[in-house]
């Protein structure tokens, strides 16, 4: 007999196996969840809103590029966080509820460490528009299901 899994346990599970996934390939998140694999330049849904409002999920407007001809790998998504965020001037806060709702083309995939623990630290940065970006903690979203796949 089949188990059927809820549509919000499939979505779970399906941002998990990404998640599982990137730990093994920094630049490369290939997922296949039985119906598609998901990569850079492939898109992610941020959730709805949560009633107290995104909290794994940062929004970043670069305000000022130090280098306006610096670049980085779009189709890999290579370097980008050294492009993006390595000098210049940000707005910075929680993701607006005014993103939830909606697929964004995933730009990046990197794995920081953390500075208090040292444990790795995978975060996912996707597309919300002209200099600006989401800076995804890949495990403490995917489990608070503020992001996930079809």
């Amino acid at each position: 007999m089949a188990i059927k899994l809820h549509p919000l346990q499939h979505m779970k599970q399906a941002i998990l196996l990404l998640f599982f996934a990137f730990l093994f390939n920094d630049t490369k998140a290939e997922v296949s969840d039985s119906s598609r694999a998901v990569n850079v330049g492939d898109s992610v849904i941020i959730s709805a809103c949560p009633a107290k409002g995104f909290v794994h999920i940062q929004y970043y407007k670069k305000t000022r590029f130090s280098d306006p001809n610096a670049t980085y790998d779009k189709a890999t998504g290579d370097n980008f966080y050294e492009y993006f965020f390595s000098e210049g001037d940000f707005d910075a806060k929680h993701l607006p509820c005014e993103f939830g709702g909606k697929p964004y083309r995933i730009i990046a995939f990197k794995t920081l460490v953390d500075k208090n623990t040292g444990a790795d630290r995978p975060v996912m940065f996707l597309d919300l528009g002209l200099n600006t970006v989401a800076w995804v903690e890949l495990p403490a979203a995917v489990e608070a299901m503020e992001i996930y796949v079809e």
